[in-house]
């Protein structure tokens, strides 16, 4: 649908006050109404008409200009207009594109590299502190727009920006000496989470601790090669526990690069900005006074405390000129906690102090945080969730349920499965990542283990299961001699057969796969995958309900099971994307 989709922004351009993209449309609720929508509501100011109106009139202008493109037709209804595929047509092209090529094929892929570079930070947790269900928020997020980004043609360079630097580490240097640990002991992640929350506990009760350890940094800073070896082994033994998730999660970074990676760029940077006159003091501290995108004062970015420290602003400015004199990038994304978003806005309006004029490439796309009870978790205090607790008690649950199903007369492609750990595994994941980017990233997350791994809900197992139901039916035709060839291939018969309801509406579905992906990367939500893939579910279902596949006459059942091939190579390219592992039985 990607090029009919063109076709009416190219044409709707053509009698608009300024030029459309494709995502400028929607879908319409119901699919009676067109398959492509312009709203016409932002109109409604500029033109001084009501949006109903204005629809009539692109419509009267479309036709005028002899606009309207070949294959489509247009109508109003409301403030929309809308333009609509003719089935036979949607038919034919779509099936013989998705159907293209062998394995899941590369319906909606791009030329690599051909749409510009985009620098993508996500995840970065900080050291010594496990990934904690809060970090799955932007490493899931982040994963998938850097998939679905290679997938459409950028050049994506993915960042994992380690919070490796800063004054917890002057309090780990003193947990270190406070609990008689050296460099030689035999340490985990665990043991570097106790140390911490403790010192953190005395340091409450001993305001000594907290000079010491501002003391320690401030060495560590200089590079005392005491403290700096106390540091490389928190971070050695971060990032190996880190490492061991992301392989759990299919995540994977161009680069791993912590704050310290840009410490020996952080005096010329103070220097630049001094000699510029950007830098100024202020009750000791060193600041540049910053405006927002929109021109409005804001809080002035502090880049040196008055103990001559540097903080993490100074560490995101000099990353950020770093990253532009390497890549040259088109667009910098940093997925962050709204928490966050003053300390952007900040470092954002330092570089355009600074007159890079680049600084108007950088975005922050914020998140919500997860909720258990209403307690936001704190490493500080010890209380908090690791990821992969989340993931083995989703595990546990998955393995529950799917021996449960293997009892269950009525899940005929689950009947006497017993649950292996591969496939466990894979639903356990496929379950927890789902959730989260089905959630859109600015909301908060509530979560509840049995929603999150249910079969029959709108979840990460509902659609893997739909997966291997495809498998399923494609085995079986196989298996009855009803698919003679190892690969479903396109036939120019299908249109002629293919004419009831629900064929047309599963067809049209599974051709919207690439706007929905464009959608993705253009609001930079997963959601908006996720959201569609639920779509081309209920889309098949309704197909599977109503139509045999099995059984019927050949041209029928050749023509159907291109139909339920054309499914599985949409689901399965859309899940991978999204990072959600595919089981081929359930």
């Amino acid at each position: 649908m990607e090029r009919y989709a063109k076709l009416a922004a190219e044409a709707l351009s053509q009698v608009l006050p300024s030029p459309i993209r494709t995502t400028d449309l929607e879908i319409p609720p119901d699919p009676k109404l067109g398959d492509f929508a312009f709203p016409c509501f932002k109109l409604s100011k500029e033109l001084r008409k009501a949006p109903p109106q204005i629809a009539q009139q692109l419509v009267a202008d479309l036709k005028a200009r002899n606009a309207v493109p070949t294959g489509l037709s247009v109508s109003t209804a409301g403030p929309y207009v809308n333009f609509t595929v003719p089935a036979d047509e949607a038919i034919r092209s779509l099936l013989k594109d998705i159907l293209a090529g062998d394995g899941i094929g590369h319906y909606g892929e791009l030329p690599p590299k051909h749409r510009g570079a985009w620098t993508l930070e996500y995840s970065s947790p900080n050291v010594a502190k496990p990934l904690n269900i809060y970090h799955l928020r932007p490493t899931a997020l982040g994963a998938a727009l850097d998939r679905v980004g290679r997938y459409r043609g950028f050049d994506v360079i993915s960042i994992n920006h380690l919070g490796d630097w800063g004054k917890q580490y002057g309090m780990l240097a003193a947990a270190f000496r406070l609990f008689n640990k050296t460099v030689d002991s035999d340490l985990g992640m665990m043991d570097l989470v106790d140390m911490y929350v403790k010192v953190n506990a005395a340091a409450e009760a001993d305001p000594s601790i907290e000079a010491e350890a501002r003391n320690a940094f401030l060495k560590l800073e200089q590079g005392d090669p005491d403290v700096t070896a106390l540091w490389r082994k928190c971070v050695d033994i971060s990032i190996r526990e880190f490492e061991r998730i992301y392989r759990r999660l299919g995540v994977r970074f161009d680069y791993i690069w912590g704050e310290s990676f840009y410490k020996d760029q952080l005096e010329p940077l103070l220097q630049k900005l001094r000699s510029g006159g950007l830098l100024i003091e202020s009750e000791g501290a060193w600041v540049v006074p910053v405006t927002n995108r929109e021109g409005k004062e804001i809080p002035p970015c502090i880049l040196q405390k008055s103990d001559g420290a540097t903080i993490y602003a100074t560490r995101d400015v000099a990353a950020a000129i770093y990253r532009y004199e390497r890549f040259h990038f088109d667009r910098m994304t940093y997925i962050v906690g709204a928490e966050q978003k003053l300390h952007f806005e900040q470092v954002f309006g330092v570089l355009r102090k600074m007159g890079f004029v680049w600084a108007a490439r950088c975005e922050h796309i914020p998140f919500g945080l997860y909720r258990f009870k209403d307690a936001k978790m704190s490493t500080r205090k010890g209380n908090f969730v690791t990821l992969e607790e989340v993931l083995g008690q989703a595990k546990d649950r998955v393995a529950t349920l799917m021996r449960e199903r293997a009892k269950d007369p009525e899940k005929p492609d689950s009947a006497g499965a017993t649950p292996n750990e591969d496939t466990t595994e894979a639903v356990a994941v496929g379950a927890v990542v789902f959730h989260d980017l089905h959630t859109d990233p600015v909301r908060d997350v509530e979560f509840d283990l049995e929603r999150v791994v249910d079969f029959e809900g709108e979840t990460g197992p509902y659609l893997q299961y739909a997966h291997t139901r495809c498998l399923s039916i494609l085995r079986k035709a196989r298996e009855t001699g009803q698919l003679s060839t190892v690969e479903v291939k396109f036939s120019d018969r299908a249109p002629n057969v293919l004419k009831a309801t629900e064929e047309v509406a599963l067809i049209k579905t599974l051709g919207q796969f690439p706007l929905h992906l464009e959608r993705t990367l253009s609001f930079a939500k997963a959601s908006q995958l996720a959201h569609y893939l639920i779509d081309v579910t209920k889309a098949f279902g309704a197909f599977y309900r109503e139509c045999r596949v099995l059984g019927e006459a050949p041209e029928v059942t050749s023509a159907r099971l291109m139909l339920v091939e054309a499914t599985r190579r949409v689901l399965a390219r859309g899940l991978q994307l999204l990072g959600i592992p595919l089981p081929e039985r359930m």
